[in-house]
């Protein structure tokens, strides 16, 4: 009955406290929002987002033509070989790009067409001289190679220029080829072995891409949604030292405290009191979220949030987390004396426990000495468990060691609160 009296007590102090009640629930879905607005493109897959591409022909014969058709095939390039209606030269492509209008621009030089075809024409007399059917083979060693140029926005990322340099060589390989085989065609025609068709290389081999995920759920990976709506409701549930440190500090201050520790007679009914309220608020707020992302997300463009095959295993983290997130917010608020020591120091800690644990970048793009430092923070443990639940359909004995983890962080938590407030307060 005494914890049941503190519960009530610390649900009244809340709800008379609109402050608090827009920290912890409003907040929270503001942020998850706006942050997956923000890096909604950063988590997009390079395969769904089109570059700009300007294309300069110099050249205007076959090679250009074919990287030209080529290029207008692939699904992230939108090839551009007109500006305002005019034909590009080199320079004003390298203006365009510069100011960004535009993201690349590839240039193909004059005589490109015929330097390639005479460099696989001589490819090929170099094998047929040594059968004897060409008279003698070409020495290309100071003959450079055509080279075509692509320029780069300042500010394009790294994998969008590999992207669109990969796509250009392969282009570039499949003409190389065709050409070499007309070229050997060529030379057995000459011998009177002409042959009856031309080779046809497509279609010999095929990479295909997938995520490495369960038959049921092909099509999960990792997104702006199913990142934020974890990462940011922990680091909500952990800022729920605000209203718990702030009311622990108020009743000290003012004597509350002692009259209840009278009327109870022990120290331990009220904090544990206060350690289950405040886990049932840290449920709530993850509920919140998820709903956020199950039905509110899918209405502004977001994306859905998809929770896996285990709801037993969402439970038992979102409990864990709870757990450890009001077991860190209540030893802030028995360790400090001041309202404002406690407010600052927890709200710093919290943001660097974020910033570890992977709430602000994944921890898969920090440097390398962050990714080690990443695993000692608990909401790491939280967010590393989440992820096994929606994007690898992880069973619960795959999450249980994160899960041990949050609950001896809790515990332990826990009872150094206690320990703490009972040396404070001893007779």
């Amino acid at each position: 009955m005494k914890v049941l009296a503190t519960i009530w007590k610390e649900f009244l102090l809340l709800v008379r406290d609109p402050g608090s009640l827009a920290l912890i629930l409003l907040m929270p879905l503001i942020l998850v929002i706006v942050m997956t607005g923000i890096q909604s493109n950063a988590f997009r897959a390079l395969r769904e987002t089109q570059i700009d591409i300007l294309i300069v022909d110099e050249d205007r014969d076959a090679l250009s033509a074919a990287i030209e058709n080529l290029l207008q095939d692939s699904p992230n390039i939108n090839l551009i070989p007109k500006a305002e209606g005019k034909t590009l030269t080199r320079d004003q492509a390298r203006q365009l790009v510069q100011r960004g209008n535009y993201q690349a621009a590839v240039i193909i030089p004059e005589n490109a067409t015929a330097s390639l075809q005479k460099k696989i024409q001589s490819a090929a007399d170099n094998i047929f001289s040594r059968y004897g059917s060409v008279s003698q083979p070409v020495d290309k060693k100071d003959d450079p190679p055509v080279k075509l140029e692509i320029l780069f926005e300042p500010t394009i990322k790294a994998d969008y220029k590999q992207t669109v340099a990969a796509t250009l060589e392969k282009r570039i390989a499949g003409v190389q080829l065709e050409w070499f085989v007309r070229a050997m065609q060529a030379q057995l025609g000459s011998t009177g072995k002409q042959p009856e068709s031309t080779a046809d290389f497509s279609g010999m081999i095929r990479v295909d891409q997938a995520i490495a995920s369960k038959k049921e759920r092909p099509e999960i990976e990792l997104s702006a949604v199913q990142h934020n709506v974890p990462a940011w409701s922990m680091f909500a549930m952990f800022f729920i030292l605000f209203p718990l440190a702030g009311n622990f500090i108020k009743e000290r201050e003012d004597g509350s405290m002692l009259r209840l520790r009278l009327i109870s007679g022990s120290h331990t009914p009220v904090i544990s009191g206060k350690f289950v309220f405040y886990l049932f608020v840290c449920l709530v707020q993850l509920a919140l979220m998820i709903c956020v992302g199950l039905y509110l997300m899918p209405l502004i463009g977001f994306g859905k949030l998809e929770l896996g095959t285990n709801p037993l295993g969402i439970v038992l983290t979102g409990l864990a987390v709870a757990m450890a997130a009001t077991g860190y917010g209540l030893l802030i608020a028995v360790y400090f004396k001041m309202p404002q020591q406690a407010l600052s120091f927890g709200a710093i800690s919290v943001v660097i426990l974020a910033a570890l644990g992977g709430v602000w970048v994944p921890v898969f793009a920090m440097p390398d000495i962050m990714q080690h430092i990443s695993p000692y923070s608990p909401l790491n443990w939280g967010l590393e468990a989440f992820n096994d639940l929606f994007l690898r359909s992880a069973g619960t004995s795959m999450i249980l060691p994160d899960l041990i983890k949050l609950t001896v962080f809790a515990l332990a938590a826990l009872t150094a609160s206690i320990l703490i407030h009972k040396s404070r307060n001893a007779d």
